[in-house]
């Protein structure tokens, strides 16, 4: 046997993940908002790009400062010169001050606290304590305990830190923020700076006067309260079940959360990607352009670099970077057209749930809408994942529209696992009073509407709902039920 060397050519096909590819499968799971992020990073480094609305912005105003003429400019400034000169304005002016404003000393005013008095600040619960506590306290030192203990609170009032933890951050003895916590307890709204339910209510209750034996033993046994342990509590505390119900509902007058009725600087404000229309009967998807950023190349400046003679590594980074200013441009648009192809297709497939609600929302996965635009089921789900879509019946996480199969009980049909979710709970919501269903009986009436469902899953599906037992859920009827 001979060996010998020889050489052959072989073609095959192999799919490379470029840094290119990598970064354009980045662009497809970014919401608008990162997507703004990244392109303002690459606005920095780049010089080729440019913002377009930057530049769209700049040309409007640009033409608002235009004239019409070179003579009106001409006229324009020098009737601003004369106005300026004129010594009877001077006088006018004087005469003015002196006449209408003879208490008011102009020259002290501060320019920055007229602009501050034109803007109606936000009254939030900080700021009507902090105001509280100026006028409560003297020494700078209770004030400065006061503050700290106002940063420590939440926005329903309660304080999130104990005393302990607060007196060893700021360094002070914890009976001194134990003596202003406790004067600071009779602020407005009534029972802020309380650290528990049963605390809150009781400040609020000794503030209207309406504190009594009988409604501190309620408050003492509030965990058998709210277990629904009413024999418990008349033979503990040695009350009748009247005096229960007649505390009971005076304690309902309360406000468990008294800071909620300020507003507060920390809402969560949700900045849709996709937003979907109704209009002349037909659904219209567009993407949401305020947040959407709008990048070009800079040609003029691509041609004059062009006309210059640069080095060899100048030439070498102009090149790259004008190569990766176009690529950006163009990834970025195949991103918008995909996640509007997307959209649109999600659209098409759940009209029923646009125009009736969520009980007909249909089972839908990553494969059907895949199948339709001709793309890879991982390109749907990137595209997907923690986008938000403005619908008129609210903002919904694109993944919402996405939900398993639920077999029915007539052969052909089938329910989503969300509207099967939604109809579970308006069963619940309907059922008598004193009478809760198990999971049993939900089983059967689903089987009623058509739906097959097994009672491992109802008890699964009502766990995620967080809706407790129908033992739980008894209890909780006796709680509301009590004074009936």
């Amino acid at each position: 046997m001979q060996i010998t060397q020889n050489l052959k050519l072989k073609q095959s096909q192999s799919l490379v993940m470029t840094p290119q590819l990598q970064q354009a499968i980045k662009l497809l799971q970014l919401t608008n908002l990162e997507l703004s992020d990244l392109v303002n990073k690459e606005l920095e480094e780049n010089p080729f790009l440019e913002d377009s609305k930057f530049e769209e912005n700049k040309e409007v105003t640009d033409h608002e400062n235009e004239t019409d003429s070179l003579d009106e400019e001409f006229v324009s400034k020098d009737s601003m010169d004369s106005e300026i000169k004129s010594e009877a304005y001077d006088n006018c002016w004087d005469k003015e001050l002196n006449c209408n404003n003879k208490s008011q000393n102009y020259e002290t005013i501060d320019p920055g606290s007229i602009a501050e008095q034109t803007v109606s600040e936000e009254i939030t619960l900080k700021s009507v304590l902090t105001d509280q506590a100026n006028l409560e306290f003297d020494k700078d030192e209770e004030k400065f305990v006061s503050r700290v203990l106002i940063d420590y609170i939440d926005s329903s009032g309660w304080m999130t830190k104990n005393l302990k933890e607060i007196s060893e951050i700021i360094g002070c003895e914890e009976n001194k923020v134990q003596t202003i916590l406790d004067r600071m307890k009779d602020f407005e709204p009534s029972g802020v700076f309380a650290q528990n339910l049963q605390e809150c209510l009781t400040i609020q209750l000794k503030a209207k006067e309406l504190f009594n034996e009988k409604i501190k033993i309620l408050l003492e046994n509030f965990d058998l309260l709210a277990a629904g342990e009413i024999k418990t509590i008349c033979k503990q505390g040695k009350l009748s079940r009247e005096e229960i119900v007649e505390n009971l509902a005076v304690i309902r007058q309360m406000n468990p959360k008294p800071g909620n009725i300020y507003s507060t600087t920390e809402n969560n404000i949700f900045h849709p990607d996709v937003i979907v229309k109704s209009k002349n009967n037909t659904w219209e998807v567009e993407l949401n352009q305020s947040t959407l950023p709008k990048v070009v190349v800079n040609e003029n400046y691509v041609n004059e670099l062009n006309n210059l003679n640069c080095s060899q590594g100048d030439k070498k980074f102009i090149t790259e970077s004008i190569g990766s200013a176009k690529w950006l441009v163009k990834a970025i648009e195949q991103r918008n057209i995909t996640t509007l192809k997307i959209s649109s297709e999600i659209v098409q497939q759940q009209k029923e749930f646009f125009e009736k609600g969520l009980s007909y929302l249909k089972p839908m996965i990553l494969k059907d809408v895949a199948k339709k635009i001709g793309m890879h089921e991982s390109t749907v789900s990137r595209v997907t994942s923690a986008k938000l879509m403005l619908t008129p019946r609210g903002i919904f996480d694109m993944k919402h529209f996405f939900s398993a199969s639920i077999n029915s009980t007539e052969k052909g049909e089938s329910y989503s696992a969300a509207s099967v979710r939604e109809t579970l709970k308006n069963l619940i919501s309907s059922e008598p009073l004193n009478q809760p269903f198990s999971d049993e009986v939900i089983v059967s009436k689903l089987q009623k509407e058509g739906i097959n469902l097994a009672r491992r899953t109802v008890a699964k599906y009502r766990e995620l709902m967080c809706i407790p037992s129908s033992a739980e859920r008894r209890k909780i009827m006796k709680i509301q039920n009590i004074s009936i």
